[in-house]
């Protein structure tokens, strides 16, 4: 396929001057610790890894059609062949390129396998979601979720940038207080209070928010500990650790 080249088979690698390549009208490209060598139909007659600062062919084999294989081999760690491999495991990548059952991989045998964050991703184990929940409340009103949204930049019609949103755990019906300003929670959380004790005789036992600051506010947790109600709540002081949660509670 190359003209005026010369052969050296008993030569450790094969070098490729890319200045006879560009004189012969083949185009180079190199992308991705890759080369390839395309002729002028368009067609990629090769492709040559980087290796030890070079782009090199070891081993190279004449295929049926006279030319060399389209798929050139180079030396590898353990790692890169996993992930070459499909993430097989390690050892089963080691063993099978050792044994002769996978060619066309020289592998560094000083390298050591290092943390594949794609297969830690993907196989990891998770429990289904239970069809019900087993710590549900029975009762409305006695154990409810809060959360502030805002402030938006555009204003409701009634003239608010905020909206209080009170979940209930037995029911899941929400109610949604709109307010103009973070401080007013207070005020519409013992407005809701009281709701719930008119409608239905029962009490706040637990209140379930993320402790942002309208619910720290001292007037709001002076009133929930003269009520006995429990807070109980998620930490947001630094981003969850592997999407893991960190569940808190004051009473």
């Amino acid at each position: 396929m190359f003209k005026d080249a010369i052969h050296a088979p008993e030569m450790a690698f094969t070098l490729i001057l890319i200045s006879k390549l560009d004189q012969a009208d083949y185009k180079v490209v190199f992308h991705k610790i890759m080369c390839a060598i395309i002729n002028l139909k368009g067609k990629t007659i090769a492709t040559i890894p980087h290796s030890e600062g070079l782009y090199r062919i070891l081993n190279a084999k004449l295929d049926e059609n006279g030319g060399y294989a389209a798929a050139a081999s180079g030396k590898m760690s353990i790692s890169e062949a996993h992930r070459k491999l499909g993430h097989i495991s390690y050892a089963a990548a080691s063993h099978a390129i050792s044994k002769g059952f996978i060619t066309g991989i020289v592998l560094d045998a000083s390298s050591k396998p290092d943390f594949c964050e794609a297969c830690a991703k993907a196989k990891s184990a998770r429990q289904p979601f239970p069809k019900e929940s087993k710590t549900r409340a029975t009762k409305y009103g006695e154990h409810v979720h809060w959360d502030l949204w805002g402030p938006d930049l555009v204003k409701s019609l009634g003239g608010n940038s905020y909206v209080a949103a009170r979940i209930d755990d037995a029911t899941r019906e929400t109610k949604l207080y709109f307010q103009d300003k973070k401080s007013q929670t207070f005020n519409l959380y013992k407005l809701d209070e009281a709701y719930i004790k008119t409608q239905t005789g029962n009490c706040i036992k637990v209140i379930c928010s993320d402790q942002g600051g309208e619910f720290q506010a001292d007037q709001l947790k002076t009133h929930q500990d003269q009520k006995g109600t429990v807070c109980e709540f998620t930490v947001h002081d630094s981003p969850p650790q592997n999407g893991v949660v960190e569940r808190g509670m004051r009473t």
